[in-house]
């Protein structure tokens, strides 16, 4: 065994000529060990699947990977020797699955080819969300992603919400800009112009944060980076289903409550298969207003469900379509003036509803792996506000009300050709975007009757063509570099204006050099860019009619080390530089527009970690930075020493611990966790730089997992601490007096789940 692990080392590693046809696996793996003497075994027997073809000079490391692709299973290397393994199919801990647990198990395609984790030189976050996360986190990404080092979102209320990932934030508001992380359903793109959909993190194999720009492999808007949902794919060979209820009450608030179900059903066994989910929750307020003598006014439903359908055409090519729908009705906002308490005099409802149809074709062209993704959304969210305190300058009647409507169409097409098992992965790829964005702002009687419109009407198209390509140096070193050219084109067209056009072209380009000194140790040094184009503005004045595109590059410092098998540290330091920054503010007239507001840079450090000590576990991390405004435009209104880029902290952090045993032959395990979020502000304006952050929450949990249930109980804010997060409330009052958004008092939850 000696001998051979010495002679295999250097024969796994060095390329030869292999010349394998499509085949059973089996037979495939006995030519692979046949034409480079790889030794390859496996307990029990190799299970019936249908190899790629694979033809050239390769590594057979390079190669073993390539045929166990959609088999299910990995090769693990012990002793010279290459031992089959099933892929794990499920995270039994009980808690939240970060970045740096089983990652050596976790292949990820936020890098557009099939990558490992432990293996990919960005600063990648991996959120696994188990039973006590979906009652942690149910509201969606809003809460999850703070669970992360470099992430933080506004707390404006179910579907109105910003992500930021990276120190890169413009603005609290939601105007007509495009958001600066790019969100995405399996490989489609679903976002553009409006909030974040907040979609129920139902039956997800997981979520994929790539931070720091990438418009290299994601085109404009990804100057922050991207966030992708993966969901649970048709299983061709097995059926299965789930269902589960949650309940909970809300100190201070009304009780909440959601049902989910989900089935799974192969169709033509090993050909064809669908998948099903729905759900629907309702989530007590915990605002009362006294102007109406209302309590708990901010009550919410939502409601939604996923249909997948997996087609498996021939060995080589996949077929995936799916559909998402999901509805968010708000009775009211969730700012107050003093403790829990505002006053208005008329209602606030907020609504978001979100459609997205997907289709991904995957197969193999030559020797080559194919990938067509592509998607439509429709995206529409109102918001309406109390807009007596502008009524008089109008010269319109009180009680007066304002609604805010965003209707999103947006259509994607993207067509990539990759190779990620050769000696030099790459990836080349076609993308397409159009997008049709309407703003329409009408203020109306509460008894009915519009009184003011305002609307504005943007049509983008954009065409990329993009590559990325890996380049072994020796020594343990390699170099990647991207480079995308793209053009775009936005139409705008405001109310009683000419239409108007602007077009951009260029390129963002990215570099890589990685070094992976041994298994379990990685460090890069990354360069990437991204913009956003310009655009008019609704009901600008004059001096604020349009807004430029804005531009931001970026370079990182990253490792991710494992020690003694029990010890995982990752970490990123950055520096980025912002060109144009693109922002939304509020007029004295309580209405959104987008100014530049000048030059921006960040310089910070992103620190995750965990330790396994079983039953013991520890998870941590930390975001130090240093995000300011260093060369303000006169639009931006920036005075005194205060140049903090608007809602992020200068520091955050989190840490869990985590306890699992199993007790009397059933899985049990309990967490206690901290999360300390810093002091931000609201704006760039002096008029609007409201203090936020600088405060500290704490949630507990206790699963017990029987057989095929589970059962969760866990307590949110455990303190019941009234930090001030971040949100703003009403723009039209908001220059009058004081408005803050408290987190969610303390919470007691109870989910119970059952397998079949």
């Amino acid at each position: 065994m000696a001998l051979s692990s010495l002679l295999a080392a250097p024969l796994s590693a060095r390329p030869v000529r292999i010349d394998i046809p499509a085949a059973d696996l089996g037979d495939a793996l006995f030519a692979l060990s046949r034409q480079t003497g790889l030794s390859v075994g496996m307990a029990g027997a190799i299970p019936r699947h249908r190899t790629r073809p694979i033809s050239g000079t390769i590594e057979p490391a390079a190669a073993l990977e390539r045929l166990l692709r959609g088999s299910g299973l990995r090769a693990v290397r012990a002793a010279g020797l290459w031992r089959l393994e099933r892929l794990p199919r499920e995270v039994t801990r009980s808690g939240f699955v970060g970045p740096t647990e089983a990652i050596e198990d976790i292949i990820v395609t936020g890098t557009k080819r099939d990558e490992n984790l432990a293996s990919v030189p960005i600063a990648v976050s991996l959120m696994r969300p188990g039973i006590a996360d979906r009652l942690l986190y149910g509201r969606g990404l809003h809460d999850m992603i703070e669970t992360g080092e470099g992430a933080f979102a506004t707390n404006l209320g179910p579907g109105r919400d910003r992500i930021f990932l990276r120190g890169v934030a413009d603005s609290a508001f939601n105007g007509p800009t495009q958001s600066t992380v790019s969100l995405l359903l399996d490989d489609a793109r679903v976002s553009y112009a409006t909030p974040d959909p907040d979609l129920r993190l139902v039956d997800i194999d997981h979520v994929e944060l790539l931070r720091g720009p990438q418009g290299t492999l994601y085109g404009t808007g990804a100057l922050g980076g991207i966030i992708r949902i993966v969901p649970n794919k048709p299983d061709l060979a097995d059926g299965s289903g789930f269902a589960a209820i949650d309940a909970g009450v809300t100190r201070h608030g009304a009780a909440s409550g959601a049902i989910e179900g989900g089935i799974n059903v192969p169709l033509v066994r090993d050909r064809l298969a669908i998948r099903m989910v729905g759900y629907a929750e309702r989530i007590g307020g915990w605002i009362d207003d006294a102007g109406r003598g209302e309590r708990n006014v901010n009550r919410t439903a939502r409601y939604g469900g996923r249909l997948a359908l997996r087609w498996q055409a021939t060995p080589d090519w996949m077929v995936d379509l799916g559909g998402a729908i999901q509805g968010i009705n708000s009775d009211d906002s969730q700012y107050a003036a003093r403790g829990l308490v505002r006053s208005t005099a008329l209602a606030e409802p907020h609504d978001n509803d979100f459609v997205a149809l997907t289709a991904t074709i995957r197969g193999v062209v030559g020797a080559f792996d194919f990938v067509s993704a592509s998607a439509f959304v429709h995206h529409e969210v109102e918001s309406v506000f109390d807009a007596g305190a502008v009524a008089a300058a109008r010269g319109l009647p009180a009680p007066l009300g304002f609604s805010d409507m965003r209707r999103l169409r947006l259509g994607t097409q993207e067509w990539r050709l990759s190779d990620p098992a050769a000696t030099r992965p790459w990836v080349l790829g076609l993308a397409l975007l159009k997008a049709d964005n309407i703003y329409l702002g009408r203020f109306f009687a509460p008894g009915g009757g519009a009184l003011q419109d305002i609307s504005l009407h943007d049509d983008a198209i954009e065409a990329a063509l993009f590559g990325e390509a890996s380049q072994p140096l020796g020594g343990a070193l390699t170099a990647t570099l991207g480079l995308r050219g793209f053009y775009s084109k936005v139409d705008n067209e405001q109310q009683g204006q000419t239409r108007r056009r602007a077009r951009k072209a260029g390129v963002t380009p990215s570099a890589t050099l990685s070094w992976a000194p041994r298994d379990g140790a990685l460090a890069w040094l990354r360069y990437a860019s991204a913009i956003r184009p310009g655009g008019l503005n609704p009901d600008g004045a004059p001096d604020l009619a349009d807004f430029r595109s804005d531009d931001l590059k970026s370079v990182e410092l990253g490792w991710r080390l494992l020690l003694w098998r029990r010890v995982r540290l990752n970490g990123t330091l950055f520096g980025l530089r912002w060109e144009n920054i693109q922002s939304d503010s509020i007029g004295t007239d309580g209405l959104v527009r987008t100014i530049n507001a000048g030059k921006g840079r960040n310089i910070g450090l992103e620190l995750g970690g965990s330790v396994d000590l079983s039953p013991w576990s520890i998870d941590a991390h930390l975001t130090v930075q240093h995000a300011r405004l260093y060369a303000p435009s006169a639009a931006a209104n920036a005075a005194g020493d205060d140049n903090r880029l608007p809602v992020l902290p200068d520091r955050a952090g989190r840490v869990k611990i985590g306890y699992d045993r199993v007790i009397a032959g059933i899985p049990a395990g309990l967490f206690v966790a901290a999360r300390y979020m810093g002091k931000a502000r609201l704006s760039f304006d002096p008029g609007l730089a409201r203090s936020m952050g600088g405060y500290w929450t704490a949630d507990a949990g206790l699963v017990v997992a029987p057989a095929d249930w589970r059962v969760a109980l866990t307590v949110s804010n455990l303190f019941d601490g009234r930090g001030d997060s971040f949100g703003f409330g009403n723009p039209f009052s908001l220059r009058q007096f004081d408005q803050h958004t408290p987190v969610r008092p303390r919470t007691v939850s109870i989910r119970i789940e059952r397998k079949f």
